[in-house]
């Protein structure tokens, strides 16, 4: 593990999204580009992942998404899945542009609802060479993609040329975690996530906040049974057997993962969604060492 970073920033959608940047000393080390799950930060757990990965040799950028953590946007605590795509586009554009960096091996990595997310930077980025994907949110339910690929094909093309200055189609409030800071919703509604959220979220320099807005926009459904079948870089799933979180269903990650084409590996892990998150914890480790062996046998 290594603590030895600089404070980065760059620009997306609109916003200076900033975080950290663990440049290694091998300059065609492969980039490893980290951000955070649904209404989390990058202060939590995802700047100890960091560490670890930097710590085996690789370039390394952590970050926040936009709205969220120590990245600008507005407005604030807003989850807004498309501009979280562009927004690792982007963070691998600055990376390659820094001193120091010279790769063809770029690995886009994502826990929770950011394991969905990799699905769709890894199918619509040419840049990404291999994707890691922690308790991925697959969805409730497997999608079947039609068979032509016209919805794959309407999502990479808003990718490409959507306008996210539009007015966002609707805006909900919600709760991440049943803690007394509002009325909404709750999305999480069991002891775990309580937990993971007092301990994580409520610590010093976490910038969380329970209480965010989910952003739907005019624009394709972004369904991640559907960039699955179209990735064709060599994929890790680290998945929870026991995953409490409807929306990160095992048996639907294993349907999403049996349709990657490329190559692949599975690594089961027990503690819930959140066990693997709770840092220097053995589960913690274990993930990491996934990533590690994941990345020397593909990179």
């Amino acid at each position: 593990m290594t603590d030895v970073y600089e404070n980065i920033e760059f620009e997306s959608e609109r916003a200076t999204l900033r975080g950290r940047f663990h440049r290694s000393e091998n300059r065609g080390a492969a980039l490893v580009v980290l951000a955070h799950g649904f209404s989390a930060t990058a202060h939590m757990s995802i700047n100890a992942f960091a560490a670890r990965l930097a710590g085996a040799g690789y370039h390394v950028l952590a970050y926040d998404h936009r709205n969220f953590g120590t990245s600008d946007g507005e407005p604030r605590y807003a989850v807004d899945q498309w501009c979280q795509i562009r927004g690792y586009s982007d963070a691998i554009t600055c990376a390659l542009d820094l001193d120091g960096v010279e790769t063809d091996h770029v690995v886009v990595w994502g826990e929770s609802m950011g394991g969905g997310t990799v699905h769709f930077v890894g199918a619509f980025d040419p840049r990404v060479t291999a994707v890691i994907a922690h308790t991925p949110g697959c969805g409730a339910e497997y999608v079947e993609p039609a068979a032509d690929s016209s919805d794959f094909t309407a999502m990479k093309t808003f990718w490409l040329d959507g306008d996210l200055t539009d007015e966002p189609a609707a805006s909900v409030a919600v709760r991440f975690a049943d803690l007394p800071t509002s009325e909404a919703p709750v999305i999480l509604n069991f002891e775990a996530a309580r937990d993971y959220a007092t301990t994580y979220g409520q610590r010093t320099e976490s910038l969380w906040s329970n209480d965010v807005n989910v952003i739907t926009r005019k624009a394709p459904e972004l369904s991640v049974p559907v960039a699955a079948a179209q990735l064709a870089v060599p994929t890790l799933y680290v998945v929870a057997s026991d995953d409490e979180v409807a929306v990160a269903a095992p048996a639907v990650a294993r349907q999403c993962f049996d349709s990657i084409a490329a190559a692949k590996n599975w690594t089961d892990i027990d503690g819930g969604h959140f066990g693997l998150l709770y840092e220097d914890s053995e589960l913690f480790h274990r993930a990491v060492d996934a990533d590690l062996a994941f990345l020397a046998e593909h990179l």
